[in-house]
This record gives C-alpha cells, structure tokens and sequence, in this order.
C-alpha cells in the first residue's frame, strides 16, 4: 500500500489580530511564513502565509485529537476565516499524490465573510469533454 505526500501552502495575507491568528495556527500545528521581500507588503501591512506543520501527509490537516483522544473534524480554511482582515482573501493550495495512483491538486481561495471559490485538477476531466469523448483518467 502507498502513502499519500502532499506539498501545501497559503499566499501572504493580512489578519486582523496577530496574537489571536498565531494561537490558533500553533493550535493546528501550522508553521507561519512571514514574507522577506517588501513587495508582499508594499502597503506597510504585516502578511502572513501558513503551510502545514509536521505531519503525516505534509497536506492540509483535516482533523484534531482532543484530550480523550478522539478526533474531530476541521477545515483549516473555514477557520481561518475568522482571522483574516476585511478585503483579504486567502489561497490555500494542496497538490499531492499518491505514488503513480493518482495526482491530485485544489485550492481554496477564502475570504472573512465565509465565502468560498474551489477549484481541484479533477475538474479538467469535464471541460475536456468540449475537446473529445474518448477521456481515460490519469490513474490506475
């Protein structure tokens, strides 16, 4: 059986209260980027960009271990909604893939009103159907 390994990240954007974002990151194992060119902050504005800690997969983490050791449910994005600044929109990215199995990739771009747009590489099986009908999958 093969692991999936993934790559993730986030673009650079504002937060509305520092120390609230950075716990809530720490709560979630994330690792903070702080960008080092002054053309990600040109308006003088701190950003902030994430990426997953250490873990398993290296991909977004979808759940959290409470003190009984149960596990619960999350979504990084629906979260991080609550930390980001008014205007600012935030671009989660995940590509991975499970040896030759399967490639799989999407991004969430989120803002602080909840509003999403997602988009997933699995997406080019059906507007490729505008090019042909024969469309094998690129998986095994």
């Amino acid at each position: 059986m093969a692991n999936y390994y993934a790559t993730a990240r986030s673009n650079y954007f504002a937060v509305k209260d520092e120390q609230a974002f950075r716990d809530w990151a720490n709560g979630l194992s994330l690792i903070i980027l702080e960008p080092d060119h002054s053309d990600k902050t040109a308006d003088s504005i701190p950003r902030f960009g994430i990426t997953p800690g250490d873990n398993d997969s290296g991909g977004w983490p979808t759940s959290l271990s409470d003190e009984t050791g149960d596990y619960e449910d999350i979504d990084v994005a629906d979260q991080l909604t609550a930390h980001l600044a008014d205007d600012e929109v935030a671009i989660l990215i995940e590509a991975g893939s499970e040896k030759l199995r399967y490639i799989v990739g999407w991004a969430d771009a989120v803002n602080n009103k909840g509003e999403h747009i997602i988009l997933a590489l699995e997406s080019i099986y059906e507007a490729a159907r505008t090019l042909g009908s024969n469309i094998t999958r690129a998986e095994y």
